[in-house]
């Protein structure tokens, strides 16, 4: 190690960013918007509400892999290990991802293919997924949702680069589960540590290049204990979609994401 080191981003790293946030842009566009195949008036019982929620989480999981599988690095990872991380990790990163359209003074989390400015159809959009969810999934964990949706909000201050630096980072971390008891082990967990601690310094680095170094230190600190209470969120909601939802209607992706297989 350098006695010095430096945290300057390099013209190789800014090019690095560019290619993140074009492949994340990419993602979305080759995903058309859930607003465009959900139709909220045809929800007559609650169980039709439950696959509602879940075709809105699919979606997301759709564009999230397309994002995912641009990153050369996550391609080179051996391909069972690769089903391990997106398995247990990717949803994890649905809390993550809805940050860059999260209104927090009206507390809604728009769509990721939501119109400058937003139209009527978008907010009437949000709107109707809010109160899916609060129906759904009760109260309590919509607020948790909404909580840490403006924790995480606060943490980024809507820049894209730490959102997608972060939701790569977070793919890669063995373990984010929490689900040690049910998670295989990694062919080459030596290989995706390294990947993972590659990301985990550019958005380290990234931090200081937009603060300074002690403010990057705290949000990192932050940012770890924000991982901590998605964990027990996201293990919550995967709780209440087993005891609710017939898994025989879920989607086969959402069935592997939530373990319901």
């Amino acid at each position: 190690m350098p006695s010095t080191p430096s945290y300057l981003l390099t013209e190789a790293d800014w090019s690095f960013l560019h290619f993140i946030q074009n492949a994340y842009s990419s993602a979305l566009q080759a995903t058309p918007s859930v607003s465009t195949v959900i139709s909220f008036e045809l929800t007559l019982d609650k169980m039709s509400a439950f696959m509602n929620t879940l075709t809105i989480q699919n979606f997301a999981a759709i564009k999230l892999i397309n994002f995912i599988r641009q990153i050369l690095e996550f391609e080179d990872i051996d391909e069972n290990d690769r089903l391990i991380l997106v398995k247990y990790n990717l949803t994890l990163l649905f809390i993550i991802h809805r940050v860059l359209t999260f209104d927090a003074t009206r507390e809604l989390a728009y769509d990721d293919n939501v119109s400058t400015p937003i139209s009527q159809a978008d907010e009437a959009f949000a709107h109707h997924c809010k109160s899916l969810f609060i129906l759904c999934y009760g109260y309590e964990l919509s607020r948790l949702f909404i909580s840490t949706l403006r924790t995480v909000s606060d943490l980024i201050n809507k820049d894209p680069v730490i959102v997608q630096l972060l939701m790569i980072s977070m793919i890669l971390l063995k373990g984010l589960s929490g689900n040690d008891g049910q998670e295989p082990s990694l062919n080459n967990g030596q290989h995706v540590f390294l990947i993972h601690s590659k990301y985990t310094d550019l958005l380290f680095r990234y931090l200081i290049e937009r603060s300074s170094f002690n403010v990057a230190v705290i949000k990192m600190m932050r940012i770890t204990a924000v991982l901590i209470k998605i964990q027990s969120l996201t293990h919550d909601f995967e709780q209440c979609v087993k005891s609710k939802v017939d898994v025989n209607f879920v989607d086969p992706l959402m069935k592997s994401l939530l373990h319901l297989t």
